[in-house]
């Protein structure tokens, strides 16, 4: 395994959450970074906290750095996913998709979309041959 530096690991696109939240009467913002355990930092504004978790990655990465423990690399998505399912809801997933005439692939996809709130698309209808 390449011995990897810190400015290799900064170059990475981690995930970083923010959220509001409240206590002792303020508001506050925390920001995370989801692929480094506990990497998080508190600021009185969004922009605040999000600038200071940056400095709180450098030392999290810095410090298992030194210490020769592992740092976690961001997932890479490859818009594939093979899912189990029992054969009564592959059955259904299947009539659905072709009572409103588009792929099981497609049906599947926006279905999980609206479960998620994704923005909102209509699912490509089956092309089909012309009748004329």
């Amino acid at each position: 395994m390449a011995n990897k530096e810190l400015e290799y690991y900064l170059g990475l696109p981690y995930t970083i959450t923010l959220k509001r939240g409240s206590g002792g009467g303020k508001e506050y913002w925390s920001a995370r970074v989801l692929e480094l355990p506990h990497c998080m930092t508190h600021g009185a504004t969004p922009e605040e906290a999000v600038r200071d978790v940056e400095d709180a990655k450098r030392e999290w990465i810095e410090s298992n750095l030194e210490a020769g423990l592992p740092i976690p690399e961001p997932a890479k998505f490859t818009g594939q996913y093979h899912l189990r399912m029992p054969p009564s809801l592959h059955e259904a997933l299947v009539r659905k998709s072709e009572s409103e005439d588009v792929s099981l692939n497609q049906f599947m996809i926006a279905a999980l979309a609206r479960a998620v709130g994704y923005p909102k698309q209509q699912p490509k209808r089956r092309k089909t041959a012309s009748r004329n």
